[in-house]
C-alpha cells in the first residue's frame, strides 16, 4: 500500500537540488541547450511555480511511501488550477529500486482520486518524447496526446 506525505521545508530544499539539476539535464540533451542555460532556466522555472516556496497557493509536493515496507519509494509533484478545474503532474519519480513493480501506477491512480475530489475534471502532464517508460505508463492508464512539441538540430 502507499501512503503520501506532505513535504517540509528542508525536504523542499533538498528535492530543489536535486530537481533543478536533473531537469536542467532533460533540457539540455532534448533541446540542445548548454547545461549552464539549462541551469539557469531550470532555476527559473522553479522559482517561479514555488515563488511562495511550500506556501505556493496550488502545488503540491508530497514523498511516496510503501506502508507495508515502510520505506520512502519516491517523490509526487502536482498542482491544481481551480480556474479551468484541471490538475497537472509536474513530476512523479519512483526510485530506481522500485520501478516496474507497479508504484507508479497506484501512485497515478492514487493522484486522480486526489484530484477529482479537489473537483477537478481532467490531469495534464508533460513527458519527454525519449522517455518511453513514462509514455507507455500513460497511455496504459487511459492518457492521450493532447499536444506534441518536436524540435530538428539544423
Amino acid at each position: 500500500m502507499i501512503k503520501l506525505e506532505k513535504f517540509n521545508n528542508q525536504e523542499f530544499e533538498k528535492y530543489l537540488d536535486f530537481m533543478i539539476p536533473n531537469y536542467a539535464k532533460e533540457i539540455s540533451s532534448n533541446y540542445t541547450l548548454s547545461l549552464d542555460k539549462a541551469i539557469e532556466e531550470s532555476e527559473m522555472m522553479m522559482k517561479g511555480i514555488f515563488s511562495n516556496g511550500l506556501s505556493t497557493e496550488g502545488q503540491f509536493l508530497y514523498n511516496i511511501w510503501d506502508t507495508d515496507e515502510k520505506t520512502k519509494i519516491g517523490i509526487l509533484w502536482y498542482s491544481v488550477n481551480t480556474e479551468i478545474d484541471r490538475a497537472y503532474l509536474y513530476h512523479i519519480y519512483i526510485e530506481e529500486a522500485y520501478r516496474k513493480k507497479g508504484y507508479g501506477t497506484r501512485v497515478l491512480e492514487e493522484l486522480q482520486i486526489i484530484v477529482k475530489e479537489l473537483g477537478m475534471n481532467s490531469l495534464a502532464l508533460s513527458v519527454f518524447g525519449s522517455n518511453d517508460a513514462a509514455v507507455n505508463l500513460y497511455k496504459k492508464l487511459g492518457y492521450t496526446t493532447s499536444s506534441i512539441s518536436m524540435h530538428k538540430i539544423i
